[in-house]
């Protein structure tokens, strides 16, 4: 009687699941990128917000933004009812999905000067 060999099946089992391990790996990393870069982003907004909101001016407000942020964000900033606002755009070029775009907002109500 003959019996099986199995020899190989331990490379052939990774070289099925390999494929499956690299994208839960590039899926993870993806992940932690755009995480990183919200945080960042929303991080940038709140700066300038508090800035608008003590009385800087725009510019120097956008500036703050996009020194925490980085020099590739798009800034907006609004007012009304008493609040300062900003917005913040970025994009974020992943591997297998391209560029996603991010945005954050802030707000911060306005100080009353005495």
């Amino acid at each position: 009687m003959r019996t099986h060999s199995e020899d190989g099946s331990s490379t052939a089992e990774i070289a099925v699941l390999l494929p499956a391990v690299a994208l839960l790996l590039t899926v993870v990393a993806a992940a932690g990128m755009l995480g990183g870069e919200q945080v960042r982003i929303q991080q940038a907004a709140s700066a300038s917000a508090r800035e608008l909101a003590r009385g800087t001016d725009a510019g120097e407000a956008i500036a703050t933004a996009l020194r925490i942020g980085g020099a590739d964000l798009h800034v907006s900033l609004g007012s009304g009812a008493g609040y300062e606002k900003v917005f913040v755009t970025s994009g974020v070029t992943l591997p297998l999905l391209g560029e996603i775009r991010l945005t954050a907002e802030a707000s911060a109500r306005k100080e009353i000067e005495p």
